[in-house]
């Protein structure tokens, strides 16, 4: 399910594919990416979170992009990444995006956004729930995706993959601000999401 998840993805993003790739490139990336994934899921530590394993797969497609794509940089795989959910996007109807909005922003999503990602050893992530006034932010203090990016060899990557939270948060108007991310040195991610559009 996941490899065809990605498969679909990579379809509707494919306009993002041909502006920055080229046709036949595109073409090739979306033919090869799926399978570079189905490589790298089983990968995947058990953390026993399903919230975790879901951000961890899309850390899966952000590295099957890259193996696909090693002559472009990390920041370079990342952008093209963010292109394709931005291009993606588009097939998402207004009223389903608000939707995903609210629910973002409902209490029981916040509960279990750290319910469902916080634990799991060494290997996951750890943080916590705080208030934020007109939201919510979650701070957390390790993160599994470095930890699994620095355990595949894509450590590279690490400070890039921040950037698809914004991208996220772009796509649904999150109103996400961080002074910091592990990823980029910091020594937590302060993430706090704000309704103000």
């Amino acid at each position: 399910m996941d490899v065809l998840g990605f498969r679909l993805l990579l379809w509707m993003g494919r306009p993002a594919l041909v502006i920055t790739l080229g046709p036949a490139e595109a073409r090739r990336v979306a033919k090869e990416a799926p399978e570079r994934l189905r490589e790298v899921l089983p990968k995947i530590p058990d953390l026993g979170k399903p919230g975790a394993r879901g951000f961890l797969i899309f850390t899966c497609m952000l590295v099957a992009i890259r193996r696909v794509c090693p002559e472009r940089s990390p920041a370079q795989a990342t952008e093209l990444m963010g292109a394709v959910f931005r291009s993606a996007a588009r097939f998402l109807p207004l009223p389903l995006r608000r939707l995903y909005r609210w629910f973002f922003f409902s209490p029981w999503y916040h509960r279990r956004l750290v319910e469902g990602t916080v634990g799991g050893g060494e290997a996951g992530f750890e943080g916590r729930l705080v208030t934020h006034p007109g939201g919510f932010g979650v701070d957390y203090s390790r993160c599994a995706l470095q930890h699994f990016l620095h355990h595949i060899g894509e450590g590279a990557l690490g400070p890039e993959i921040c950037g698809l939270d914004e991208v996220e948060s772009d796509i649904f108007e999150l109103g996400l601000v961080r002074s910091g991310t592990i990823g980029r040195g910091a020594k937590k991610c302060d993430f706090r999401w704000t309704k103000a559009r």
